[in-house]
């Protein structure tokens, strides 16, 4: 008895490669894109959380308090991150106007592996802008107080926010503090005079 026994030609197992690797061609891009954008979702989402407490402790104090590490002082504050492993992190104020909570009173915003965030009061505490950066993804989202969206400008993968990357806060304007103005490494355009915070 003779068995025929078959197999798959070389032409054939070549077609198959082709096929895999023209679908992993075009695979591979797009999941580098969702991955970014997961990570600049948790910068937006660590952005609103940010916002929450401080209009918590808004209606608690009639103040904001800022990132600064020490004593929550007013102006710009200091990056803070997610580098220790408590998940939390505390901000502190300190006498910011005549009226203003002592040092001890702190309130707490959660922040992401790998995200920056800064927030920074106007001279009184009354107004905050605040920004927020994924080091793995491509753009810094920044908030006012005064506004509800969320800006954001193009980063460079690779760093978090700096401090110097959020606009300064002023006391109530007719306009948002972060529209019209551009970004301060490490969310800065090729061109600082058309490369502005955009809202989301």
């Amino acid at each position: 008895m003779k068995m025929n026994k078959k197999g798959f030609t070389l032409i054939e197992l070549l077609i198959v490669v082709a096929i895999i690797a023209i679908l992993a061609a075009i695979a591979i891009p797009q999941f580098s894109s969702y991955r970014i954008r997961g990570y600049n979702s948790a910068a937006t989402a660590d952005l609103r959380n940010a916002r929450t407490a401080e209009e918590a402790f808004f209606s608690d104090w009639q103040v904001y308090s800022s990132s600064v590490l020490a004593t929550g002082a007013p102006g710009v504050g200091d990056v803070i991150q997610n580098n220790t492993p408590v998940p939390q992190v505390t901000i502190a104020v300190n006498g910011i106007s005549g009226t203003a909570p002592s040092a001890a009173t702190t309130f707490n915003t959660g922040v992401s592996q790998n995200v920056g965030l800064v927030l920074n009061t106007s001279v009184l505490g009354g107004s905050f802008t605040g920004g927020a950066k994924n080091g793995a993804g491509d753009r810094c989202f920044g908030m006012d107080s005064d506004f509800t969206p969320i800006y954001w400008i193009n980063g460079p993968v690779g760093s978090i926010m700096a401090n110097t990357g959020v606009p300064v806060a002023l006391a109530s304007t007719v306009t948002s503090d972060l529209a019209g103005k551009g970004g301060v490494l490490p969310c800065l355009g090729t061109a600082p005079a058309t490369v502005v915070w955009a809202a989301l």
